[in-house]
């Protein structure tokens, strides 16, 4: 049976995680790709405000760690025509991310083969030394997220495994230690660090394998919509569900799309 999908598609933890949320959704947007005719949120400028403040704070911290001259860095974030900018990037400069050691890889991006699928990864930080590799990723949300929420999301999932594959290290006796670690900045003293032992990374596998082959196998009737209608408040798709409804808070809609970034703001934003 021929899939819906294009020959070419690669699969993400953003795509992953919008099936998981609602499958109607991901056959809207990657199999049909439709337009939205909602709002994302009920203040649009309000979110467009904190992306493009959270996308040029991204791309400061990947300019520091590629050796461009702090000075230079922290005049640009001083003038930059949103304070938080300055706020974050100062917490960031503080922190021990720019003076780690070992083999460090700003803004990497991997793509593996895994089951027949492609499956990608793109990370802020991977840092790699002999007994360990370690995930950074940077997150200007407005509110953090649960340890228990976040540990169960597609990206805590798919960047280990890929990383894993990419290396091969669940064929290596014994396998280096895997690390990922979340810092926001509404709590810099306090990340969130995932290890990711042979265990639950054979696990993720799994179940990553499994979402991949159940959504290349699926035929139209099985997209179905989420039975979560409060999902709909955040969905800019809800329209053709005749959920329109209101949409939510830039606020609740950055909490609720914590995890959809680089591959890039999934919902707005087209790959």
């Amino acid at each position: 049976m021929t899939s819906l999908l294009p020959d070419n598609f690669t699969f993400t933890q953003s795509s992953l995680q919008t099936f998981v949320n609602c499958k109607y959704q991901f056959y809207l947007r990657y199999i049909e790709h439709f337009l939205w005719p909602a709002p994302a949120t009920n203040d649009m400028l309000a979110f467009e405000r904190d992306r493009s403040a959270g996308a040029r704070f991204h791309q400061l911290v990947h300019q520091l760690l590629l050796g461009i001259p702090a000075e230079s860095l922290v005049r640009s974030a001083e003038n930059d025509p949103d304070a938080r900018v300055c706020r974050w990037f100062e917490l960031f400069r503080k922190s021990v991310y720019p003076r780690l050691s070992g083999e460090l890889h700003p803004e990497y991006s991997l793509t593996v083969s895994l089951g027949g699928f492609s499956l990608s990864a793109k990370y802020d930080l991977l840092q790699v030394d002999a007994e360990h590799l370690t995930i950074y990723d940077w997150k200007t949300s407005r509110k953090k997220p649960a340890r228990a929420w976040l540990e169960a999301q597609l990206q805590s999932k798919v960047f280990p495994l890929v990383l894993v594959e990419e290396y091969k290290l669940l064929e290596r006796a014994p396998a280096p230690a895997v690390f990922m670690l979340y810092w926001e900045v509404s709590e810099p003293d306090e990340p969130f660090v995932l290890t990711c032992g042979a265990d639950r990374l054979a696990e993720d596998r799994e179940f990553v394998l499994s979402l991949m082959a159940n959504i290349s196998a699926s035929r139209p009737p099985d997209f179905l919509r989420t039975d979560d209608v409060q999902r709909c408040r955040f969905c800019v798709y809800r329209s053709y569900c005749n959920r329109p409804g209101l949409a939510a808070s830039p606020e609740d809609y950055l909490s609720e799309t914590y995890l959809f970034n680089e591959d890039e703001h999934s919902l707005l934003y087209e790959d």
